[in-house]
């Protein structure tokens, strides 16, 4: 298994792994370690709940018992706080209600305990291949020489890719559905920090960082209320 995770390059990703039993995450932290650039590692469900606000992760690894109203419950609330990010279940339970409750809440792959480093590998990279295949949407204009590509969460501008980080490009699209409409400082934090408390200089330094990205004419603060993007396409 060492040779195996030496001779692989790690995966540009940023992972949460949420795991209560010591030995098993121990396990696993080590593999995953080797995986992916960027593992973050909680040990239960609260904890994994606030590190989601935190990190904003491009995929979450649950080893969870899939049997018990517990485990269902942790998914729920994760999906509920995530509705599009990836998750992953590694768990020892093989009945076929496991597998169904998988479903039900939208999991990406479902792998029974104990997988080997290649296993989990390729799951990692199957899962994040289909999250970042390429579709036909169109750009949306944003301003001359300044367009937004949803499918790959990057700003075109002047015919160059500005890449956006998570929380940013979950900032943009939320501008972009209520565009030329005020929208709350304290909505635009339930929606970016769902379930954390945050301050209001992390939302203006999220907003600051946008903006040098060519963002800067567009939102504009209303002062002690919120921020409005100004868009006058049609689009």
């Amino acid at each position: 298994m060492n040779t195996y995770l030496h001779d692989q390059a790690p995966i540009d990703m940023t992972l949460l792994y949420i795991e209560g039993d010591s030995e098993r995450r121990l396990y696993y932290t080590r593999i995953l370690k080797a995986l992916c650039n960027k593992v973050y590692i909680s040990f239960n469900i609260e904890d994994g709940i606030s590190q989601v606000a935190r990190v904003c992760p491009d995929m979450i690894l649950m080893d969870m018992g899939m049997q018990d109203t517990a485990g269902v419950s942790a998914l729920q609330r994760l999906r509920e706080l995530e509705s599009e990010t990836p998750i992953v279940i590694v768990s020892a339970c093989e009945e076929v209600s496991c597998f169904q409750q998988a479903i039900e809440w939208d999991v990406s792959a479902y792998l029974l305990h104990p997988c080997s480093a290649e296993e989990l590998k390729q799951t990692l990279c199957k899962v994040m291949k289909k999250c970042h295949q390429t579709d036909t949407q169109a750009p949306i204009i944003l301003s001359e020489g300044l367009m937004y590509q949803e499918s790959i969460k990057s700003l075109i501008l002047d015919g160059k890719p500005v890449s956006l980080n998570k929380k940013e490009a979950r900032l943009l699209e939320y501008l972009l559905k209520y565009k030329n409409v005020l929208i709350t400082y304290e909505d635009i934090k339930k929606h970016i920090w769902a379930g954390a408390d945050v301050s209001s200089a992390s939302l203006r330094t999220l907003i600051k960082n946008l903006r040098k990205k060519g963002m800067a004419r567009l939102i504009q603060n209303i002062s002690g209320r919120g921020y409005v993007l100004n868009l006058h396409s049609k689009q």
